[in-house]
C-alpha cells in the first residue's frame, strides 16, 4: 500500500478527479484518480437525465471536497483501471470520499 498527500485540481465526474500528487523530495505528478469501490454516472452520457445525475454527483463531490483541497490517497502500485487511472481510496478531513458519496446516494457500490 502506498499513501500520498495530493491537491485536488478538478473533479472530472462523481468518481474521478485530477490531482497533483506530492511524491516527496520536491517531485510532483498530475494523475487522474478513480475512487475505489464506487460507480457514479458518467458525464459524457447522451441521455439527458443521466447527464443531470452525473452533474449532480460531481457537484456533491466538489462541494464536499473542493478544488485545491488537500487529500490523502491510498493505493497499490499496480491498481489501475482500463483507462490507466489509478484506483484509490481517497480521504478528505478524515472522511472516505467513496463512503460519503454512497451515503449521499449519488454513487453506487461497485464490485469488479
Amino acid at each position: 500500500m502506498y499513501t500520498y498527500e495530493a491537491k485536488v485540481i478538478r473533479w472530472v465526474d462523481g468518481d474521478t478527479l485530477l490531482v497533483e500528487i506530492d511524491l516527496g523530495f520536491y517531485v510532483k505528478t498530475i494523475q487522474k484518480i478513480r475512487l475505489a469501490r464506487i460507480d457514479a454516472p458518467e458525464m459524457n452520457n447522451t441521455v439527458a437525465y443521466r447527464e443531470r445525475q452525473a452533474k449532480h454527483a460531481r457537484a456533491v463531490a466538489k462541494k464536499f471536497c473542493p478544488e485545491d483541497a488537500i487529500i490523502t490517497i491510498t493505493t497499490t502500485k499496480q491498481n489501475k483501471d482500463q483507462y490507466a487511472r489509478y484506483i484509490a481510496e481517497v480521504t478528505y478531513n478524515n472522511t472516505n470520499i467513496s463512503d460519503y458519496l454512497i451515503s449521499k446516494n449519488v454513487a453506487k457500490t461497485y464490485k469488479p
